[in-house]
């Protein structure tokens, strides 16, 4: 089998999606997304379960058993770093009450209350590819690669730091496996890759279906 290659480089677009509490993506006038390359960084750790290591030695001192089991996958812990405030983004991600003026409400601000965060939605990742790779040899198309996060929660609010300097916020979040509704990703745009699996957690994938387009600003929008 042959495969693709390419260097991804840079982060081109994010999207966020607003998700129920089972982990699918709420569509049509109630579902949220937002669209934007307002993003800094996002790094990605992955977590891992040590497998239990089994020791026994004999009375002489030699080893009479010695075996490791695997470890196992536990999930991907995403921390991202956003440039600068968009109130939708703290109300998809932190549960945040949404601030806003007039009728469609545009959001001013965010309010955030003590308590359990119990929001979920899902994040998606678009790159550039560079260097020779940068389009499809077949139909010349520009190629992308495309990182999709269908499920996460447990998500905190980092630090930030008012100071001369622009301000930036971070939140981190941690993966879970996909919802049964996600199928190759929600609403009418895409796909940009295969359906996922049941127990996957994320995947990326190198394609020239084009990311979408970003909006002029960082508001929520149905997902159509």
């Amino acid at each position: 089998m042959a495969d693709q290659s390419a260097v991804p480089i840079k982060g081109r677009v994010m999207r966020i999606i607003q998700l129920d509490v089972c982990g699918n993506p709420i569509t049509g006038a109630s579902g949220l997304q937002v669209i934007t390359k307002g993003f800094i960084q996002i790094q990605m750790d992955p977590q891992y379960e040590d497998g239990e290591q089994l020791r026994q030695k004999l009375a002489d001192g030699t080893l009479c058993v010695n075996d490791d089991d695997d470890d196992e996958f536990t999930m991907m812990q995403l921390t991202v770093d956003l440039c600068g405030v968009c109130p939708s983004i703290s109300q998809i991600v932190s549960g945040a009450r949404l601030l806003g003026t007039g009728a469609p409400v545009t959001g001013t601000g965010a309010a955030y209350a003590e308590g359990v965060v119990t929001n979920r939605f899902a994040l998606e990742v678009w790159q550039n590819v560079t260097g020779r790779g940068n389009c499809d040899p077949a139909t010349g198309a520009p190629r992308y690669v495309y990182w999709a996060f269908p499920n996460l929660g447990h998500s905190r609010r980092g630090a930030s730091t008012i100071e001369n300097a622009g301000l930036t916020m971070q939140f981190t979040a941690k993966t879970d496996a996909v919802g049964t509704l996600w199928g190759d990703g929600p609403g009418t745009l895409g796909p940009w890759a295969p359906t996922f699996l049941a127990d996957e957690h994320y995947l990326w994938n190198i394609t020239t279906v084009a990311p979408p387009t970003i909006p002029t600003n960082c508001g929520a929008t149905p997902i159509t």
